[in-house]
């Protein structure tokens, strides 16, 4: 609170600002030695004017007169741009704690004359604020209606501007600024930069834009990005890997063709704390979906195993790994909570709605376009490309320019770099980084971290119940469906589910539910069979999708992929033909022109070997929609599933 009245009353002083303990205070030592005398001695006696001494006796002590004490003070009571009062500061020589006012007129001068323009622009703003105002329009890009803004004008082009607006408003040759040598424009590039400063996030908005101004914002921490354990927050973003790899596909006339495949992406989750990588997985599609992210999720849960390598000479270092293949109580270890960015496939319901059930975290999406909130998962995508993927022969570098970028489709091709020694060159790369020591953990590596925190703070952390991780249903989706079907026309009871009906025995003879509702509890990642639900909550039984989809293991964007094809009359199948072979067949004739077809293809494939082979117990391809036959069809049951899972 500024003192306005002329002599000091210290009895009506705010109690805030009697406590000088929390002045600013001033350090002698760098001040000459008369200077620093001179400081001390009014320091002394406004201390002693605020602590109740008489005036008069302090202003002996301190040798400074007694009106001088009075105004001493009054300076010290003045409020400083920062917020906060000058306090001790205001004491120094020459420190100016007001701007200065310029009262004498400079028109009339001489453009030869030097000097003595102090304060004149602040003077003609004064007079002629409509000049000012025009000025900071155009340093701050003030909206106008009808206006077009440039994108940055520089202080060239705002004197101009400038200089017009004064001759508008009736200046000429004799009044400041016309009359001297540069107009004015010095003092104009001053007023500028202090004009930035004192509208910081707007200048910064204006002159550099949006992003220069939300990572401004970022930049101000609060409490909330404090984090005192591990698993108290994870970070989880995608990165586009700078390298190509190739892809054995069968060739639709014959034999396996070799093509490039150069858009993969890695998911990775980072404990904050200990920058510990929880999980990771990679994503051979252009971009990455949702259930990417949930199978992300669920590879920070599972305990890690290393890989069986295939590449000479690769291996893993010791003691390196996963927390959940390394430290037991990491296995199963849930996060409290998530930070990712505003990415479609990270704010998807089936993401948002599995993280609440599953794992049981908070997400945080943050502002858009502010990766610096997220700053440890970024550096970290930067060091596994520094470490690894830039050394690959067939790296795409940082850019175009990039020296280290040489051909790398031949590369790929001419080396044999697969897609499997990808895979194995990622866990390895991931598992290493988790073992090497960080100069921002006080050079323990993020395994030695946590290890830390578990044996010396006992620290524990949450797991998924031990009855839930058999089948950890982190992927599944779950949606309701009404049972249909007609006896009176030959149609057994079913369900129905992306365009495909379900049923199973106890269902087809169950013509009294018709009309009902059954709850699906979906895996996204093998549509073959869904486990049904009563509306009550009793397990109704294993659903066996018709004919032969309930054969060949697909996701389920492969049949939303397969469904837009056959819509677009772009593929055809009967009842009696594999849909997802015909798909396939379909991706592999397109791969040799679509790096999009090549990733499909590749990714189905792997889901393909990955599913063990199922052993109908007889032919179903006479199967028919309203004859079903009532013992022919495979039966999946969720101990399938979990070996599926495994």
């Amino acid at each position: 609170m500024t003192v306005s009245k002329s002599r000091m009353d210290r009895d009506s002083l705010p109690p805030d600002v009697t406590d000088l303990s929390h002045w600013p205070t001033v350090d002698l030592a760098l001040l000459d030695e008369n200077d620093a005398d001179r400081v001390a001695r009014r320091i002394q006696a406004v201390r002693a004017y605020i602590e109740g001494q008489p005036v008069g006796i302090l202003s002996k002590q301190a040798a400074v007169p007694r009106q001088e004490v009075y105004r001493l003070v009054k300076r010290c009571m003045k409020f400083h741009p920062d917020g906060r009062i000058w306090g001790f500061r205001a004491l120094l020589p020459a420190c100016r704690i007001t701007p200065y006012v310029r009262t004498a007129t400079i028109d009339g001068s001489r453009p030869s004359q030097r000097g003595g323009a102090a304060g004149a622009l602040t003077m003609l703003f004064d007079r002629y604020p409509t000049i000012q105002k025009a000025v900071d329009s155009l340093f701050l890009k003030k909206v106008k209606e009808h206006v077009v803004q440039e994108s940055r004008m520089p202080v060239k082009a705002i004197h101009k501007h400038f200089i017009e607006k004064c001759k508008e408003a009736g200046l000429t040759a004799r009044h400041y600024p016309l009359n001297m040598n540069h107009r004015g424009r010095r003092a104009l590039s001053s007023y500028l930069k202090r004009l930035f400063k004192s509208n910081l996030k707007q200048a910064v908005k204006a002159r550099h834009g949006d992003d220069a101004a939300r990572a401004l914002a970022s930049r101000e921490a609060g409490p909330d990005s404090i984090v005192t354990r591990p698993f108290e927050r994870v970070e989880f973003d995608g990165h586009r890997i700078d390298a190509v790899c190739t892809i054995d596909l069968p060739n639709p006339y014959g034999g396996i063709q070799q093509l490039v495949l150069d858009r993969l992406w890695l998911l990775a989750i980072i404990d904050v704390k200990t920058r510990a990588i929880l999980g990771y997985t990679l994503v051979l599609n252009p971009e990455y979906n949702a259930e990417d992210v949930l199978r992300c999720i669920k590879h920070a849960l599972t305990p890690w195993r290393p890989m069986t390598l295939t590449i000479t000479g690769l291996k893993y270092t010791k003691g390196s790994g996963l927390p959940s293949g390394v430290h037991a109580e990491c296995a199963w270890a849930l996060w409290d909570e998530l930070w990712f960015d505003n990415a479609k496939a990270n704010l998807a319901d089936a993401v948002r709605s599995n993280l609440s059930r599953v794992v049981g975290c908070a997400i945080n999406a943050g502002p858009v376009k502010t990766p610096q909130r997220r700053p440890f998962i970024e550096r970290l995508f930067q060091t596994l490309e520094e470490n690894g993927f830039h050394r690959l022969p067939s790296t795409t570098g940082n850019g175009p320019d990039d020296p280290r970028r040489d051909d790398p489709e031949a590369a790929a091709l001419r080396w044999n770099i697969s897609y499997q020694h990808l895979v194995e060159l990622t866990d390895v790369l991931i598992a290493r980084y988790n073992a090497e020591p960080h100069t921002g953990l006080g050079n323990r590596s993020p395994l030695e971290m946590l290890e830390y925190f578990i044996v010396n703070e006992g620290c524990e952390f949450r797991a998924v119940p031990e009855q839930k991780r058999q089948d950890l249903a982190l992927l599944h989706i779950r949606v309701v469906r009404c049972i249909r079907g007609d006896v009176t026309q030959g149609k057994c009871p079913y369900v129905e589910f992306e365009g495909v009906r379900y049923y199973n025995d106890v269902l087809r003879h169950s013509p009294d539910l018709v009309g009902e509702h059954l709850s699906l509890l979906v895996d996204p990642d093998d549509l073959r069979c869904v486990t049904a639900y009563l509306e009550d909550g009793r397990e109704f039984g294993v659903l066996t999708a018709h004919g032969l989809w309930g054969r060949t293991p697909h996701t389920l964007t492969v049949r939303k992929a397969i469904h837009k094809l056959r819509a677009r009359k772009l593929i055809f199948y009967t009842d009696n033909e594999d849909p997802i072979l015909v798909y396939m067949d379909f991706l592999n004739q397109q791969a040799a022109t679509s790096k999009l077809a090549r990733g499909q293809s590749a990714k189905l494939l792997a889901g393909l070997q990955a599913v063990p082979p199922t052993q109908p117990t007889s032919s179903i391809a006479d199967v028919t929609e309203s004859n079903p036959p009532a013992s022919s069809r495979t039966v999946y049951t969720p101990a399938m599933r979990k070996t599926r899972l495994d």
